[in-house]
């Protein structure tokens, strides 16, 4: 006796229930988005997905598809969502301990490598707060070429990104290429020096974080974004003390947010010179570059 055959819902039909419901929701790019619940659920592709537009997908993918698709519409990040970030070549695992890296970070990346690569004597970088490791791993992964040459360090005062990021690290085969150390800022480093510090810090001001959309302020660490007052807490205590853990002729690169470029330059940074302020696509001034005078 034959049994009866399984309905399997075809894939298409669910695209446009998911995208539906993510467009009812207000989410900004519900095709992208719909895409990327669909095939990561599927572990195939973006691209794949249309050559596998009439399977059928199990009740058991379906379920995981809604489960997902309401956490989204409930405006609950992606990344979080599917725990899965890309940031320039790599691939990372993220969680709620980290902030989700940024388009714009990789502009702070792409000045560090050109520094390394057009500067000699560039060995030891050091990434503070490094979240993820997206800054520090995209640097150890993009420069492997240079081999043993390279000493990279990053720091974090979480010890779940700590422990996330060196997850991270294995994965791409790094785990053994980075010093990893928790604490806050230079602390885990009393008597190191770098030829070139890295960092994305927090410089949100404080009153405008539940101003952020609802992915970032209900669900993204604060600690990652709050930089107090004006923005500036952290970077005030960067660069008053970078030129103590920078060698002579070293480099200290910045993330920074609207409109903080004239603050800056108003603010203490013994021994160091501003020597560079680089925009990002949208114009905005995103990235400063002091160097070790």
């Amino acid at each position: 006796m034959k049994g009866k055959r399984l309905y399997l819902e075809p894939l298409n039909s669910i695209f446009i229930k998911v995208r539906q419901e993510l467009k009812t929701a207000g989410i900004e790019e519900p095709d992208l988005e719909a895409e990327l619940i669909l095939s990561q659920t599927m572990g195939i592709s973006q691209a794949l997905l249309y050559l596998n537009w009439e399977q059928g997908l199990k009740p058991s993918q379906i379920k995981k598809i809604q489960n997902w698709t309401k956490a989204r519409a409930e405006r609950k990040p992606l990344a979080y969502i599917i725990k899965k970030a890309w940031f320039r070549e790599i691939e990372l695992e993220v969680d709620q301990s980290v902030l989700i890296p940024r388009p714009e970070t990789e502009l702070l990346v792409e000045e560090a490598i050109r520094l390394i690569k057009s500067e000699s004597g560039i060995k030891k970088i050091l990434d503070l707060g490094t979240g993820s490791g997206a800054i520090i791993l995209s640097l150890g992964y993009e420069l492997k070429n240079l081999g043993p040459d390279l000493e990279l360090f990053a720091s974090d005062i979480s010890d779940s990104a700590l422990k996330l990021a060196k997850k991270n690290a294995r994965k791409l085969g790094l785990g053994r290429k980075i010093d990893f150390r928790n604490g806050e800022l230079f602390k885990p480093f009393p008597k190191e020096k770098f030829h070139l510090i890295v960092c994305n810090p927090p410089y949100i001001p404080s009153n405008e974080l539940e101003k952020l959309q609802p992915e970032v302020s209900r669900y993204e660490p604060k600690i990652a974004l709050d930089g107090g007052k004006e923005g500036l807490k952290v970077i005030k205590e960067i660069l008053n003390l970078a030129g103590l853990y920078l060698f002579d002729q070293g480099w200290l690169l910045l993330e920074i947010g609207l409109g903080q470029v004239e603050k800056i330059k108003k603010i203490s940074s013994p021994g160091l010179a501003l020597k560079k302020i680089v925009k990002d696509y949208q114009g905005i001034e995103r990235v400063v570059i002091f160097q070790r005078t």
